[in-house]
């Protein structure tokens, strides 16, 4: 049995304020206090290895839980956040220009052939997710813990489940309903081709 610890980053400025982020979008002070809490947390949970998203705010989060631990860290693209536009990155979600991509996305998020610019849509994001589940298959580690984004995370949760017959409408449901917190902790694992959601949103670390 293979089981998978993963953790949502830390806050950032743009979480608190409701913008969408740059790729290089580091922690916030409220961030770096949170990535020290769930790093003290697995000095009683045993991993082999921190695998995490190379987007800043997860790698910040994943060093801090691999430094403190003395873990060996590894940088995957594979668990990275669902990529919006370049033009919006930045914008708060309410900016006039905001509004009207995220009604053009919104429109279009079931057409695999229809994109603003340059995006991941649904589709995009559901193959990224099949690819990084199998990652974590072939993989030796028996035990791993994956730092990455609730976007996603919610996308491997709906490949968990249904493989490659999630739909558009299926994940916005689930997506709506499966509610992350910055380093909230989740656990799933994996024996005889299946796998299990065991713990979600785990944050007693926060106090």
């Amino acid at each position: 049995m293979k089981t998978v610890y993963f953790v949502r980053h830390g806050s950032t400025e743009g979480n608190e304020q409701g913008a969408f982020q740059h790729v290089h979008t580091p922690l916030s002070a409220l961030g770096r206090r949170q990535a020290a809490c769930v790093a003290r947390r697995f000095e009683r949970i045993p991993v082999e290895i921190v695998i995490t998203s190379d987007m800043a705010r997860a790698a910040e989060t994943g060093q801090c839980i691999a430094a403190r631990n003395r873990l060996p860290i590894v940088f995957d693209p594979l668990f990275h956040e669902i990529l919006r536009p370049t033009i919006v990155r930045g914008q708060g979600r309410d900016t006039p220009e905001a509004r009207e991509i995220r009604r053009f996305l919104a429109e279009n998020w079931t057409n695999a052939r229809v994109k603003h610019s340059d995006e991941e849509n649904f589709f995009d994001l559901k193959q990224r997710a099949l690819k990084a589940l199998d990652h974590l298959v072939e993989r030796r580690e028996r035990t791993l813990l994956v730092v990455t984004h609730g976007t996603f995370l919610c996308m491997l949760i709906c490949c968990m489940m249904a493989g490659k017959e999630v739909s558009p409408q299926w994940f916005d449901r689930l997506q709506h309903f499966l509610v992350l917190k910055n380093t909230a902790l989740s656990v799933c694992e994996y024996d005889k081709g299946k796998w299990q959601l065991v713990i979600w949103n785990d944050h007693a670390h926060l106090g």
